[in-house]
């Protein structure tokens, strides 16, 4: 049991570094992106001026939210069970919506463990590991995915903007 529990909490820890470094690579685009516009806030056009600002405040926004995500978050592991028609032991997601014992009891009964196998406590605490770390990780992908959202509206309001003006390096 431990072998197991040890192999999906470093599943999930490698989906916790990819999620930080996409967070990481969004914030450093973001920047780029801020950087290379700040030289047309000089720009006389109103329209231009708008699009500089919303570009700002896009990809602005979507630095902060990748900040928040990369905020380290305190998680309570829940205790109620929540019924999962697709089990999937190793998706963060699934093991967000269990508890650290329906956990345990899924991985018995999923992995052909024998039925009268009792967990100790460090299979309990390893359980909750697991759970709460998928659950930091959900939050991150979520999150991940409203930074880009906001990262690509800015990216179209700078195409739009360098259209209108045309890029001056």
């Amino acid at each position: 049991m431990k072998q197991t529990l040890k192999y999906i909490l470093q599943y999930v820890l490698e989906n916790q570094k990819l999620a930080e470094t996409k967070h990481s690579i969004i914030i450093a685009l973001n920047g780029a992106i801020v950087a290379l516009i700040l030289g047309y806030l000089k720009n006389a056009n109103t329209v231009i001026k708008s699009l500089n600002w919303a570009v700002i405040f896009f990809c602005g926004l979507s630095i902060i939210i990748s900040f928040f995500a990369l905020h380290s978050r305190a998680v309570k592991v829940r205790t109620k069970v929540k019924k999962l028609e697709d089990i999937n032991l190793l998706y963060y997601n699934n093991l967000a919506q269990m508890s650290s014992g329906e956990l345990i009891n899924n991985i018995i009964k999923y992995y052909d463990f024998p039925s009268t196998y009792l967990p100790d406590n460090f299979d309990k605490d390893l359980a909750s590991t697991i759970v709460a770390t998928s659950i930091v990780v959900s939050i991150k992908y979520k999150l991940f995915n409203k930074s880009t959202f906001f990262c690509v509206i800015g990216i179209v309001c700078a195409l739009v903007m360098f259209a209108m003006v045309g890029v001056n390096l």
